[in-house]
């Protein structure tokens, strides 16, 4: 009897608990604003999605804004700085100072500022450019950085990521913004994005699978607390 009943009410406390986990608020797509308050500076894109990016098989994970002075790096959106982290680029050598903007429990931005300096003197310099701490709130348009210009192929490698996987940040933009990548293309005969699979965005599906194994356990624990008290 006390074995049955500690199941059913372990299944109907899960049952609760997926409910709940189904109804967490849907988050809607971003829209997000460009990345950089300069675009005349911008000289050219490397595409999303570009094939065999630094090895064969791997696939560019962002979009490369290449610039040709100083830059002002902005927020594209209202969030968090849940992370600051500089790392030696495995391919090139030069340090790459990231800076992440939680969104919500779903969508991120990672901006990589990619100055291509190999000596300590500049990428201290670049460190110190960085503005924002882990933690800051910050909205739309807000400065976290000034990117510093060198002939290395300097650049923002710039990232959206739904529930930790990379998707098209020009996919997300505002018309705005998307306008200004599409200028920027044009006039320097360079590639926004290639095709790619986009993930489902899967908080409906999501909702729909939780509430219903929820409400199934639920449902279960209840018949079986009914059976074992008519017994």
């Amino acid at each position: 009897m006390r074995k049955s009943v500690i199941i059913s009410s372990l299944l109907i406390i899960i049952g609760i608990v997926l409910i709940g986990f189904g109804n967490l608020p849907d988050t809607p797509s971003p829209q997000l604003a460009f990345p950089i308050q300069e675009p005349d500076s911008i000289e050219r894109l490397a595409a999303y999605h570009t094939p065999d990016w630094g090895e064969p098989g791997v696939y560019h994970n962002g979009i490369d804004l290449v610039i040709s002075e100083n830059v002002t790096v902005v927020s594209p959106c209202a969030g968090t700085v849940s992370n600051l982290d500089e790392h030696v680029n495995p391919y090139a050598g030069n340090i790459l100072f990231s800076i992440m903007i939680t969104i919500d429990h779903v969508w991120a931005v990672k901006l990589v500022l990619e100055p291509g300096f190999k000596d300590s003197a500049n990428n201290s310099a670049q460190t110190e450019a960085i503005v924002v701490s882990a933690g800051d709130t910050v909205a739309t348009g807000d400065k976290v950085a000034t990117l510093l210009y060198s002939e290395n192929y300097a650049h923002l490698h710039y990232m959206l990521l739904y529930r930790g996987t990379d998707v098209s940040a020009y996919d997300f933009s505002s018309p705005a913004a998307k306008s200004t990548f599409e200028e920027i293309a044009t006039r320097s005969n360079s590639t926004i994005q290639y095709d790619y699979d986009m993930p489902t965005l899967t908080s409906t599906l999501m909702w729909k699978v939780s509430t219903g194994v929820g409400g199934s356990l639920i449902a279960v624990g209840i018949i079986i607390l009914l059976v074992r008290r008519r017994n």
